[in-house]
């Protein structure tokens, strides 16, 4: 390839829904290294393989990784589910012959598609669980041999940190209130529930254009949303009452976030009204919705370093009290 070799890593919460950003992950890394010969292959890859390990792997964490070598692009995903890595199996069709397709499982279709664009590829044992890779090459490249089996060996190897594509942030929400945090996913799934039955029934023409206004909001930043509500659920088993929550994401995100945060604003509004069932967000949920926006948009955009929930509130409550 004659390329200098890279490495890009990102954590995403294990959900179908965070196919799409790591999807945008590989494409836009390979964009950054004008190495685009194999964005096609690498996004089918890693679409394939994430969405295997969201629903099959039981896992609540997958770790997407990019790696540029000098022979080849290699796309991994690693879980930290509880299943091994001897559950996946190879289950391509003799020829390529996808006739007897609709007779495999989901994974196996899938794994039957890596192998036909991948040079090689194969899983490994890891510390957190198993990571499936694969390898993409020039057809013509003598080093690497199509249809290489699978193979399977543990490795410790594992990065501490995201690397992450230029244009992409990590954005940091410092010592996050976990059930307040949870309480607040809750409730704009119950508002965007309501909000969609509303669209279903042809409610009124202000609660539809809203409710296609957020879903539409929601569609982008789902992966990192996802990642925030995870790392919640996993420190409130954990008996955490705060944890920071690191979630990566293209900078241009922090734009849907304002307009999210306006649109549930006016969604609470028609709450209030008496126009949806849902409750309005109560004082400390609007709270913490403001200071999610601003760190998101304060990170993404200048770089500011995290304002810790507590600290937050008590700069809102000074400036409470110094009012006239």
């Amino acid at each position: 390839m004659g390329s200098a070799p890279g490495k890009l890593h990102v954590r995403l919460a294990a959900d179908a829904a965070s196919v799409s950003g790591a999807r945008r992950f590989v494409v836009d890394g390979l964009s950054a290294w004008g190495d685009t010969r194999f964005v096609d292959a690498a996004e089918l890859v890693a679409s394939e393989l994430t969405t295997n390990a969201a629903l099959h792997a039981r896992a609540d964490f997958i770790y997407v990784t990019l790696e540029r070598r000098t022979t080849c692009v290699r796309v991994s995903v690693e879980d930290d589910g509880p299943l091994g890595a001897d559950v996946v199996q190879a289950r391509t069709q003799a020829g390529g012959d996808a006739s007897g397709w609709t007779e495999l499982d989901a994974t196996g279709r899938g794994m039957a598609i890596v192998g036909m664009v991948a040079g090689c590829w194969g899983v490994d044992e890891t510390a957190r669980g198993k990571q499936v890779w694969a390898e993409l090459v020039d057809p013509d490249d003598a080093l690497h041999s199509f249809g290489e089996p699978l193979r399977t060996r543990p490795t410790t190897g594992s990065l501490a940190s995201d690397q992450l594509p230029p244009g992409w942030v990590m954005v940091r929400l410092a010592q996050c209130p976990v059930a307040l945090s949870l309480q607040q996913d809750r409730h704009l799934d119950e508002l965007v529930r309501e909000l969609q039955l509303l669209s279903v029934d042809e409610g009124s023409g202000q609660s539809v254009a809203l409710a296609d206004e957020i879903r539409g909001l929601l569609v982008s930043p789902t992966h990192a949303r996802l990642t925030g509500r995870r790392a919640a659920e996993r420190a409130r088993e954990q008996g955490k009452e705060v944890v920071d929550v690191d979630m990566a994401m293209p900078r241009e995100f922090s734009e849907l976030i304002v307009q999210l945060q306006e649109a549930v604003t006016r969604a609470d509004q028609l709450c209030k009204d008496g126009q949806l069932l849902t409750l309005a967000s109560p004082p400390d949920v609007q709270e913490l919705r403001a200071w999610m926006t601003h760190e998101i948009v304060a990170q993404a955009t200048c770089g500011a370093p995290p304002i810790p929930w507590a600290e937050w509130q008590g700069k809102a409550t000074s400036a409470s009290i110094g009012r006239p």
